[in-house]
């Protein structure tokens, strides 16, 4: 008995291969590798311009925008609004403190006489007193899962 098959086109290896022949992979590698040339031009034009072309405009440019934030450093500062001081708040500021000063026995010198002056201070002794036996919690007995147990036969 014969068969007859219709509508079947025969081609060769070659021919079916074709579309990945190595001019067109050559071609298309060439144009994208222009295109990542282009790219990494244009995003370094600005680094090309200060490093090579106008290294003296790139120091100006700089000075410009440290400038600029300078300025609008300042201008932040100045827009932030302060009660103004009268010299009776500031009196009663310094009297306060001399006051707690002579109550405590704390004197307003240097970092080094404040600590020592507050080493004997009731929250200092609470901070840095060591835990007494009954206050520190037990270990727990179960430290969770081991070793062993995770590959049970």
């Amino acid at each position: 008995m014969e068969e007859k098959v219709q509508n079947v086109v025969v081609m060769s290896p070659q021919k079916l291969l074709s579309g990945f022949s190595k001019d067109r992979i050559i071609f298309w590698l060439a144009i994208a590798a222009a295109i990542h040339v282009v790219l990494i031009g244009l995003l370094s034009l600005g680094y090309i311009r200060d490093r090579w072309i106008d290294p003296e405009g790139a120091v100006e440019r700089k000075a410009a925008v440290l400038a600029a934030q300078e300025a609008l450093k300042k201008a932040t500062v100045a827009k932030v609004v302060r009660p103004p001081l009268s010299t009776g708040i500031v009196n009663q500021a310094a009297a306060a403190t001399s006051e707690v000063a002579k109550t405590t026995g704390i004197s307003t010198g240097t970092t080094e006489q404040i600590l020592e002056a507050r080493k004997n201070s009731p929250i200092v002794k609470r901070i840095t007193e060591k835990a007494k036996p009954d206050e520190i919690p037990a270990q727990p007995n179960d430290l969770g899962i081991s070793i062993g147990d995770t590959n049970v036969r």
